[in-house]
């Protein structure tokens, strides 16, 4: 048999030969080691070194420390040991006065691996609430008294909220002085819009530019003369009639036109009649008549044009004073805003239509100002919407000036008396309790901690004098984050108890938690697990062979003792459950005992099954401990021997 350590592989034999004389009488318990007939026993030496490990876990041996000594040394002084033992009292003599090893033994049982966790625990109420004053106002009515029950939406206490009205006004007042503002931005805003649409010249009617008086480039103010259109399509004459004529001449009559320079007669009306009083020379009283003719393109203003009018009767009137023809429209186009001249859209003497782009000015500077002026106002309205959300917020807190019951409970204390001020704003005023439903804090240890549950059901008990009363709880909340203390590590969890009230905060209640498989079986001790090499067995006590024994290599197995392979299930830190290959109530070998020298106590009693070679302990040397190797002997032998059983 072989054994591997830090990748070297040694020969167990050799090993054994050089320690038989010192070890002989401890060479029956099954080492914990890879076998040479396959892998079979490696995997039952990783299951129950698993095992092993885990019943450690819960409850490690308490060993005393000691040297470590490097593989090479180590087996050197166990050498040394042994020879020199052997040589001088013959090992087991000197040791044991020459007495066997007990086995030590247990039975199997039947049951569960199921665990009780339990402790003891301060009820609080899962629902409270604490009310505290809103301010230093005065408190103007309370309605409750420490031990009142109430209900949802009872009243329970007032205080002076006039600070809240006052506050409002004055939220009001900005909100005013903010909307003023506001109101000027806009116009601004209005203003510099008709000034930007002003930088833009447009004809205002169809007609002729006559004179453009600015070039690109030129820089001009407000009111200067940009440009002349006329709308020369038609021409007017304006003559003056005696007021003899007065009853005859009406809007609308015929006229004619005489244009002495051209050579030329064209047919009018009558647009508009000007009563006035123009005397001439010889003393006539005439009034204005304007007659509209269609220009055949040569009349320009300017012209004398004789004209007469055509009276229904057929007669024609003529004027006591002539005129002159001018454009039936002419409007000087002037800048409303001043600016740079960036564009020209006609020339003189061009026919435009109306709305045609005449000149363009610069507007650069009026954007910025556009910019700067919807900032403000953007500012503005959040300024107002601000004011108007902290009116809502103040309006909200006058529920904090008269306090209603968010829960239905019992009053456990009332801190405010009518007519009198809090201290300050924030002092407690009443305490609200809901004890329905009570809630006490369990820390479970790191090594029980997923045996538990959201949702888990706990058993209360609160002790009485004459009786225990009991309560169904439920694991409401777990707290993964550890809490360590005086190096345990254990996680809070909540527990919920509805009570109906039967439970008041403060009392001490211990409770009860069921963990891990209940389900019921074949148990045997984990310590009476053994490797072989024909896998995982139990070494049963029996006067004949069971039907399913193995053989085994002489020494292995204690005397009046059978191997019996088994087939294992889950465990916990003590126990494991068999599946197959014994009963319950079956004596089953855990580990020796080993005999003290004559006139002493016995020498090694741990508290687990020593796995090295021959299932013994190593013995005492000279009263004291068995120097730690820090695992350099053969099979880990740092604080224990191959199989990771504890040295005596």
């Amino acid at each position: 048999m072989y054994y591997k350590r830090g990748g070297e592989q040694k020969d167990l034999q050799s090993v054994n030969n050089l320690t038989r004389p010192f070890f002989r009488v401890i060479s029956v318990s099954p080492p914990i080691l890879a076998s040479e007939t396959g892998t079979e026993g490696e995997d039952d030496c990783m299951q129950l070194t698993a095992l092993r490990k885990k019943a450690e876990g819960s409850a490690p041996p308490e060993r005393k420390p000691g040297r470590r000594l490097t593989v090479r040394r180590g087996a050197a002084l166990l050498l040394v040991l042994a020879l020199a033992v052997g040589a001088a009292l013959g090992g087991k003599a000197l040791f044991f006065s020459g007495e066997e090893q007990t086995p030590l033994t247990e039975q199997t049982t039947y049951g569960s691996l199921s665990t009780t966790l339990s402790g003891t625990g301060t009820t609080m109420p899962a629902d409270s609430v604490t009310y505290t004053t809103a301010s230093e106002a005065e408190i103007t009515g309370v309605y409750v008294s420490a031990g009142d029950t109430v209900e949802v939406g009872d009243l329970l206490y007032t205080q002076d909220d006039s600070e809240l009205d006052d506050q409002i006004e004055e939220y009001q007042d900005q909100i005013t002085e903010q909307e003023n503002q506001l109101d000027d931005y806009q116009e601004q805003l209005a203003q510099l819009q008709e000034e930007i649409a002003a930088l833009t010249v447009t004809a205002p009617f169809a007609g002729r530019i006559t004179d453009v008086a600015v070039d690109v480039g030129d820089n001009v103010a407000a009111g200067t003369k940009l440009a002349t259109l006329v709308d020369d399509s038609q021409m007017c004459l304006t003559q003056y009639f005696s007021y003899a004529y007065e009853d005859q001449v009406y809007v609308g009559m015929k006229a004619g036109v005489s244009v002495a320079s051209l050579m030329l007669n064209q047919e009018g009306t009558v647009t508009d009649i000007q009563m006035v009083d123009r005397v001439t020379a010889e003393g006539t009283h005439c009034f204005a008549v304007t007659v509209t003719l269609d220009n055949p393109g040569a009349f320009t203003e300017g012209m004398t044009g004789a004209g007469y009018l055509v009276a229904d009767s057929g007669e024609k009137l003529y004027p006591s004073v002539e005129g002159e023809l001018e454009y039936r429209r002419s409007q000087d186009l002037t800048a409303e805003v001043g600016g740079e001249v960036t564009g020209i859209g006609a020339a003189d003497y061009e026919q435009v239509s109306a709305g045609a782009v005449l000149v363009q000015l610069d507007g650069a500077d009026y954007q910025k100002q556009v910019e700067s002026v919807n900032k403000q106002i953007t500012q503005t309205r959040e300024k107002i919407a601000q004011l108007q959300e902290k009116i809502a917020e103040t309006e909200e807190k006058r529920s904090d000036y008269a306090v209603t019951a968010e829960l239905a409970g019992k009053i456990i204390m009332v801190n405010v008396r009518e007519g009198e001020s809090p201290r300050e704003a924030g002092q407690t005023a009443v305490v609200l309790y809901n004890l329905d439903s009570m809630t006490i804090t369990a820390n479970i240890d790191e090594l029980d901690i997923d045996g538990i549950a959201m949702g888990m059901e706990v058993d209360i008990t609160q002790s009485g004098a004459e009786s225990d009363t009991h309560y169904t709880g439920t694991v409401t909340e777990i707290s993964y984050e550890a809490t360590n203390s005086n190096g345990v590590a254990y996680f809070p969890i909540t527990i919920t108890i509805p009570s109906g009230g039967a439970l008041s905060a403060g009392v001490n209640v211990s409770y009860s938690i069921t963990v891990g498989d209940e389900s019921e079986g074949v148990l045997a001790p984990i310590a009476a697990l053994k490797s072989t090499s024909q896998g995982t067995c139990l070494f049963v006590k029996a006067d004949a062979a069971p039907d399913n024994a193995v053989e085994l290599e002489d020494g292995v197995v204690p005397d009046g003792f059978y191997a019996v392979p088994v087939e294992t299930g889950v465990s916990n830190s003590q126990y494991v459950r068999i599946l197959s290959g014994v009963e319950e109530g079956v004596e089953v070998f855990t580990r020796y005992q080993q005999a003290a020298p004559s006139g002493g106590d016995t020498t090694s009693q741990g508290e687990e099954p020593s796995d090295f070679p021959g299932g013994g302990e190593m013995p005492d040397f000279s009263g004291g401990e068995m120097p730690d190797f820090g695992g350099g002997m053969p099979g880990g032998m740092g604080g224990g021997m191959p199989g990771g059983g504890p040295m005596g």
